[in-house]
Order: structure tokens, then sequence, then C-alpha cells
């Protein structure tokens, strides 16, 4: 849409930042005021602006009831119901916590003649416990 004059700021370059203007998200402040100057000279960029803003004033209506909706009393019980087993189970294990730890050394020593006939096995396994205080 083209008011068919000439401004500063033409409408071809104005009409991609107009949802950026509605939004507030037009960082530089002089090129804030030359689309507020055009929108003051070109009523057609104007209203095009004021519907856009209309339409998504509408969209974020409908998003906002839509996605405010309550959820359903099953979900409210079965979240309550996971919570508390959740507490359960975490409950259950604080009541099982580490009261220690043990270290467990096995060594084995293999001899073998020099004959290769006679294979020796020896293992030995060391088990210590350190209890926590």
């Amino acid at each position: 849409m083209s008011c068919g004059n000439h401004h500063n700021l033409p409408c071809i370059e104005v009409k991609p930042f107009i949802v950026l203007y509605i939004d507030h998200e037009i960082p530089d402040h002089h090129q804030l005021e030359m689309i507020e100057v055009h929108f003051g000279e070109c009523p057609p960029c104007k209203t095009e602006m004021e519907i856009e803003n209309q339409a998504l004033a509408l969209m974020r209506n409908l998003l906002t009831r839509s996605c405010n909706e309550p959820a359903p009393q099953s979900l409210h019980e079965k979240l309550i119901e996971q919570t508390h087993l959740l507490h359960q189970q975490l409950a259950a294990q604080a009541a099982q916590s580490i009261t220690g730890f043990v270290e467990t050394t096995e060594t084995t020593y293999t001899e073998i003649t020099i004959d290769g006939q006679t294979q020796i096995e020896i293992t030995r396994e060391i088990r210590r416990e350190f209890p926590l205080e």
C-alpha cells in the first residue's frame, strides 16, 4: 500500500518494520522517529499499522485465553500422586543411606615350574571396612 506521496522514508521501507514498531522492538531511535513521522504523513501506512496492531492484539487475546485454561483435575491428582511417590522413594533412600564403604583387594599369584608340569595359583583377598561417622 502506498499513498503516492514522496516521503523521507518510502512506504516500501516502512512496511517490514510495522510489527517491530507495534512490539516496540526498533532499537535505533532515529529510525523509530522516521517511522513515526512517516505514519503521521501517510494515512495508508498508518491504517495498515493499526489493522496489524488490532490483528496482533486479537491473536494475543486468543492465545492468552486458550493457554490459560485450568488443567484437568485428573492431571492435578496424578501430579500429587507422583510427587508423593517420589517423596516416599527419597525418604526410603535416605533411610538406607551409606554408613561406610568397603575396599576389597584381590591378588592372584601364579607359579609355573620349569618343566611346565606344575602350576600353583595363590589367591589372596584383603577386605577393609571404613565406617562413616
